[in-house]
């Protein structure tokens, strides 16, 4: 494909001026038609300094920019490459004659503190019970992902999902959740994007002048946009909507996020008037052809979509898929482990694909049992880098050593305290200075004076006190529920010490010698969700789990919901290039499960007898049976 342009992917490089939607399925080369489009238009007379593409992902725009100025020599460093969070964000920003150019972007943390605080205000006032809520962080996750996906589908709190925690006061939670901000001059991403919406909506001017500065706008992964983007993309179009959209509305899988498919299938209608072209990216350079032929089974089942006729390039090959089915998930797991034994020259080539991290804890043991590494983020970390035990190390680094800005900044706000960044106007935080900063506000004098009490109490106890007392007193533990394993290890490991200062020293020391264990020379089998898998290919696939309540997910009910969670399997089945193995549970008769719906269309996979993908060693076994 690298040298041989096939005449979909010519006709999309060539497109001229005008709104394009670019149908490009798994493998079909979409980056490579993205960037020499990119050469196209400016070898055809555009002005490098007015193309911006957008991404949705940071690391997305990075990759692609690294492969236009490889494929220019660098040669056009004036082309714009973003995500939609960091181009809204310097419109914003750069004009600060417009809108308040103070506003800090607000953390993880802050929001999490912010909703704890809402909640134990509604709790206090009787407008919520014990029983919906008990002071812990559990639901503001999910939570939080709903407001989320309120701002960006740009309707109103009333809206909010039947399964959210705590519906019937949601409303107050939204708004209150954004008065906050607001007081403490923060705002979200999803604020962002809707700030920068106003700004080119109510200003003329700096919208024309934005639409002369992005004469043409690319942008990958269309159909994962939502509507607030979208509408601040339409103001970024000028008069001729050279809006060139690359996507695939069949691997649309963040509807939780406020994603809308819709957006891309409405494109034709959208722009009906600019003359909008259609052009379908139909050879997938990945999938061996049974592979393809079965994901293709799969999604054809769902009816809101674009049609087409996806095939498998000559030089794939034929590729295969494999149906198994295990009496219980310890039989599937061992089953599993068992394949990747057999194959340990190829670990880095292999991926298991869950529907959640849930699911992946059980093949966990099975493989750490085997000594099969893994590439799972959280097992080889060191407690050190465990957000918790950072946060109780930078207590102690300001308790000892010389009340530091930096150390400062960490731990002001962790439980939340209200106290403003703006206190630490120096390098050196003292208590002095900032109970001045307060001095007309009694509620955050009262904090302050608590705070550094605090700091006060640590300087005086030993290790394995000071950081009992951080976690119980302070509140570390409820802050960080996911982190207790973690702070109890690195209790124990502080008990060992005498002094505040040699354990620091100790934590520095690791820090700095630590290296990252390698294992069967650095070989490890990728466990990946659905979800984290895209965009990524291997040579063997193994989905596991394929059962009702699984997948789809208990929690989608709608027509809507079960074809995303199709379109998950059609995204996670497209990730295999040689061969792809499926398998489901089948239970007992105390516990019968049932496969997923989404195999009916290809039941006959548990019909057959059929071989390793590797070895050719017979992997059909007497538990095998049918799919219904």
């Amino acid at each position: 494909m690298k040298n041989n342009i096939n005449a979909s992917q010519m006709k999309a490089i060539m497109h001229a001026d005008g709104p394009a939607i670019v149908l490009a399925g798994p493998g079909s080369g979409k980056t490579f038609v993205i960037v020499r489009r990119l050469l196209h238009l400016i070898e055809h007379g555009a002005d490098p300094s007015k193309i911006l593409v957008i991404t949705f992902t940071k690391l997305s725009a990075i990759e692609m920019q690294i492969r236009f100025l490889k494929l220019t020599d660098s040669s056009y460093p004036e082309v714009s490459f973003g995500t939609f969070h960091s181009v809204f964000y310097q419109i914003i920003r750069n004009n600060s004659s417009y809108s308040d150019s103070r506003l800090e972007i607000a953390t993880y943390q802050f929001k999490i503190e912010v909703l704890r605080d809402i909640l134990a205000h509604l709790k206090a006032r009787g407008n919520i019970t014990s029983d919906e809520y008990d002071d812990g962080i559990e639901q503001i996750p999910d939570i939080l992902s709903e407001i989320s996906r309120i701002k960006n589908l740009d309707i109103s709190p009333n809206e909010c999902l039947e399964s959210i925690s705590l519906k019937r006061v949601f409303k107050n939670i939204f708004d209150g959740y954004n008065k906050r901000l607001r007081e403490f001059g923060r705002i979200d991403f999803d604020d962002m994007i809707e700030r920068c919406y106003e700004l080119l909506a109510n200003n003329s001017s700096l919208r024309n002048l934005y639409q002369e500065r992005f004469k043409y706008i690319l942008i990958d992964e269309y159909q994962d946009i939502n509507p607030m983007q979208y509408k601040v993309v339409r103001l970024l179009l000028g008069e001729k909507k050279n809006l060139f959209a690359v996507g695939d509305d069949d691997q649309s899988i963040y509807g939780f996020r406020g994603s809308d498919p819709q957006i891309m299938l409405d494109f034709m209608e959208t722009f009906k008037d600019n003359g909008a072209s259609m052009i379908n990216l139909d050879i997938n350079y990945r999938c061996g052809s049974k592979i393809l032929g079965a994901a293709t089974k799969v999604i054809n089942d769902n009816t809101v979509r674009f049609k087409k006729n996806l095939r498998a390039s000559e030089t794939n090959g034929i590729g295969g898929v494999y149906g198994r089915c295990y009496e219980s998930r310890q039989r599937q797991m061992e089953a599993i482990a068992d394949f990747l034994s057999k194959h340990m020259n190829e670990l880095d080539e292999i991926a298991v694909l869950f529907r959640t991290n849930k699911e992946a804890k059980s093949l966990l043991s099975v493989l750490n049992a085997r000594n099969i590494p893994t590439n799972i983020d959280n097992q080889a970390v060191s407690v050190f880098e465990d957000k918790a035990v950072k946060c109780i190390l930078s207590y102690i680094s300001f308790a000892i050593n010389g009340s530091k800005r930096s150390d400062y900044l960490k731990i002001i706000n962790v439980p939340m305290r209200y106290i403003s960044r703006e206190t630490a106007s120096s390098d050196v935080v003292r208590e002095k200075d900032v109970t001045r900063f307060y001095s007309d506000n009694y509620k955050r004098l009262k904090a302050v004076k608590d705070f550094f009490a605090c700091i006060n109490m640590i300087r005086h106890l030993r290790p394995s006190l000071a950081v009992r007392y951080l976690r119980k007193t302070v509140g570390i533990d409820k802050h960080f529920l996911s982190s207790l394993e973690a702070l109890d290890e690195f209790e124990k490991m502080a008990a060992g010490y005498e002094t505040l200062k040699s354990l620091l020293d100790n934590v520095n020391v690791e820090e700095t010698t630590r290296k990252p264990k390698m294992i069967s020379g650095g070989l490890k089998v990728n466990l990946l969700t659905m979800h984290g898998s895209k965009g990524l290919e291997f040579k063997y696939v193994w989905l596991p789990d394929l059962n009702e309540g699984i997948i789809p997910s208990r929690s989608a009910t709608t027509n809507l919901q079960i074809e995303e969670e199709r379109r998950m399997l059609y995204v996670a089945m497209t990730r295999a290039k040689t061969a792809l193995i499926m398998s489901y549970i089948k239970g007992n008769k105390e516990n019968p499960m049932l496969p997923s719906r989404f195999l009916r269309p290809i039941k006959d996979l548990w019909n057959q007898t059929s071989s390793d993908p590797s070895s050719g060693r017979s992997m059909s076994s007497s538990n095998s049976t049918s799919s219904k």
